[in-house]
């Protein structure tokens, strides 16, 4: 019986001792590994291998990997429509760091047993692979994103009208296709971590959406174009101007509208009741608008007709235009679309990277124009975006592009008192000024920009039959593709109050284009 039970309590003692020497061969095995800073051995980031490495030596190999990528060009591409830009461009940033720590932690927590099943499971399993995370800088990646589909053949365009003397246009959208971006943007992460670990990948193609215009609600129009009558006023004890209101509304029944939109157009026109009040704008004088605010010019050539007569027609739209505290100026609401029946010619305009015809061509000075006189006048900017690429008339950062339906060119009266724009094209030369009352907090306005990076332009041959071999003649230089940073800095008698970033714009170089005799 005591021999029993003297087998049974040594049996007793087998597993205290196993767990005993566990613990022990643990504890020694987890020191080991932990007086050891190095990285632990099958550990990835992004499929690079740092196991056995240190902190520095980590991060300096990822550092080393993510640099030889930064001026890589990656295309982005629609049907025939390409855009190139590079990470450095998009000024890509990486939580690097933050990865190379978290590897370094990895089998190293404060749980003994945890991080011995952790180191075992690293050496025996598949191991493990951090990935990356990528950031951009939000206004350049923005800038890049906003151009692409302008030069598109198959962009979706919403429908839209305006008013034009008494007549109310109502344009039919076009179904297309828009970009999505948040798929994009996962493409574009992607193809980050491919390059990084060393495949080529150079070519996306841009993830699209359909999208359909909805159906045109001429209720909805008629209940946001009709207005009553209302005469202009001038208090001048508070300076408190309020202008003349024309009172609109359709000249036909609702139904008899819907009976004119069935018809299969692009453009409808509808007529329009326009009563004007008894006291306009116009006659209280201009003691409403005493001081100038801000003037701004830039030069054209007057010798090109077509886009001269383009020019001074969306100017004409703009002049005398009056906005009261709070009102928003929407150049494409004002100056409307640019088309053959409204009187505007076909002149020089830009398409993806190539100087090309349309109706309008040069309508852009003027918003570019404006946009520097509003800037200078101190006023809110409400929408604006760059062109694709570089124009001369104003330095990279100062241009306004608009696109009827597509882009526009919007800006908010945030002074206490009305202003007034006059505005001028003539003698090959457009002006801007802001009318209206100074304030007493009145500050002087600097605009400057610079240009950060330059990427030079390609070269497109285009063979002319009329050409001797090996002759070629230069159809248009081109230009190179530019990053810039414009600022806004703002002083009051002499002094730096602030200086702030206004944009940050990417454009694309613009080919050269060369007519050759030679097939190439």
């Amino acid at each position: 019986m005591r021999e029993v039970e003297g087998k049974k309590s040594k049996l007793l003692f087998i597993p205290i001792i196993l767990f005993f020497c566990i613990m022990f061969f643990s504890t020694i095995f987890a020191l080991v590994y932990a007086t050891n800073s190095n990285i632990l051995k099958n550990i990835k980031i992004n499929n690079i291998e740092v196991s056995g490495l240190t902190k520095s030596e980590a991060e300096n190999l990822l550092k080393e990997k993510i640099d030889s990528i930064m001026n890589d060009e990656i295309t982005l591409k629609h049907g025939e429509y390409e855009k190139t830009v590079t990470l450095k461009q998009m000024e890509l940033v990486t939580d690097m760091s933050d990865k190379v720590f978290k590897a370094c932690t990895i089998g190293r927590d404060k749980n003994i047993i945890a991080n011995n099943y952790k180191i075992i499971e690293l050496l025996f399993g598949s191991g493990e692979n951090l990935e990356l995370e990528f950031e951009f800088n939000n206004e350049i990646v923005k800038s890049i994103y906003s151009n692409l589909d302008d030069e598109w053949t198959d962009n979706f365009i919403d429908n839209s009208y305006y008013i034009d003397d008494d007549k109310l246009v109502i344009v039919r959208g076009k179904a297309g296709v828009v970009i999505d971006e948040e798929a994009l943007q996962a493409k574009v992460n992607e193809v980050i971590r491919e390059k990084i670990e060393g495949k080529e990948v150079n070519i996306i193609d841009i993830p699209t959406i359909s999208k359909e215009p909805e159906e045109i609600n001429i209720e909805k129009i008629r209940n946001e174009i009709y207005k009553e009558p209302q005469n202009a006023s001038y208090d001048k004890e508070t300076s408190s101007l309020h202008t003349h209101v024309n009172g609109v509304d359709l000249k036909t029944s609702i139904e008899e509208a819907k009976e004119i939109l069935k018809e299969e157009k692009e453009e409808y026109e509808i007529p329009l009741e326009i009563t004007k009040p008894s006291i306009t704008t116009e006659m209280l004088g201009e003691e409403a608008f005493p001081d100038k605010l801000s003037t701004f010019s830039t030069r054209f050539d007057a010798g090109n007709t077509n886009r001269a007569k383009n020019l001074e027609l969306s100017v004409s739209e703009i002049d005398g235009t009056v906005l009261l505290p709070g009102e928003t100026f929407s150049f494409n609401g004002v100056v409307g679309p640019r088309t053959k029946a409204k009187g505007y010619l076909l002149a020089g305009a830009y398409s993806a990277g190539e100087l090309v015809e349309s109706y309008g061509g040069g309508v852009c000075q003027v918003s570019s124009t404006l946009y520097n006189a509003v800037l200078y006048a101190n006023l809110e900017i409400v929408e604006r975006y760059n062109h694709s690429s570089i124009v001369s008339y104003v330095d990279p950062g100062r241009d306004a592009t608009v696109s009827y339906g597509v882009k526009d060119f919007k800006f908010k009266n945030s002074r206490d008192y009305a202003v007034k724009i006059k505005a001028q094209a003539k003698s090959g030369m457009i002006t801007m000024e802001f009318w209206g009352i100074k304030e007493n907090n009145e500050v002087e306005i600097e605009i400057t920009s610079e240009v950060t990076e330059k990427m030079p332009r390609s070269i497109k041959y285009e063979y002319d039959k009329k050409l001797k071999a090996n002759e070629e003649v230069v159809e248009t230089e081109g230009a190179d593709g530019v990053k810039s940073i414009a600022y806004k800095t703002i002083r009051k008698n002499g002094e730096v109050l602030s200086k702030t970033v206004l944009s940050e714009d990417s454009y694309n170089p613009m080919k050269k284009v060369i007519r050759t005799g030679t097939k190439k």
